[in-house]
C-alpha cells in the first residue's frame, strides 16, 4: 500500500510540503496526503490500469506527493478547484501535475493529475 508518511519523503521534499502546508493554512484550503512513497509493484499495478503512464514516477523515490480535496465527505473532481493549491506549490518551487501535458504555461484539464506536486529535476 502507498504510503502517506511524510517523513517517507527525501529532504528536500519534507522542507517543501511544510511550506505548501503552512501557505494553504494561511489561505484557508484544506487537503489530505494520499500518496507519497509508492512501491514499484503498486506503480506497476496502476500503469497495467491506465491510472498511470510510467514506470519513472517520482513516488518511487520519495520525490512526489499527492493531494486531495475533500468536500461534502467525498474528493472533489473538478480540476479547477486545484489551481489555487498548484499555484503555492509552483510559487515554492515545486512541479505541478496540473500543467502536465504539451503546453505547461497552461493548466491541463484533459489528462490532469491536478493533487500531484514532485521536485523539478536539477539542470
Amino acid at each position: 500500500m502507498s504510503s502517506r508518511k511524510i517523513d517517507d519523503l527525501v529532504p528536500e521534499l519534507v522542507k517543501k510540503f511544510y511550506e505548501f502546508k503552512d501557505e494553504c493554512d494561511r489561505q484557508n484550503l484544506d487537503f489530505i496526503v494520499t500518496c507519497t512513497k509508492r512501491l514499484r509493484a503498486e506503480q506497476k499495478a496502476l500503469v497495467a490500469q491506465k491510472k498511470s503512464k510510467t514506470m519513472n514516477s517520482k513516488h518511487l523515490t520519495g520525490r512526489a506527493f499527492d493531494i486531495a480535496i475533500i468536500r461534502n465527505g467525498k474528493v472533489e473532481p473538478d480540476p479547477n478547484a486545484y489551481l489555487p493549491y498548484g499555484l503555492i506549490g509552483e510559487k515554492l518551487g515545486l512541479r505541478w501535475g496540473g500543467r502536465f501535458g504539451d503546453d505547461p504555461k497552461t493548466v491541463n484539464i484533459e489528462g490532469w493529475d491536478a493533487g500531484h506536486f514532485e521536485l523539478k529535476e536539477a539542470i
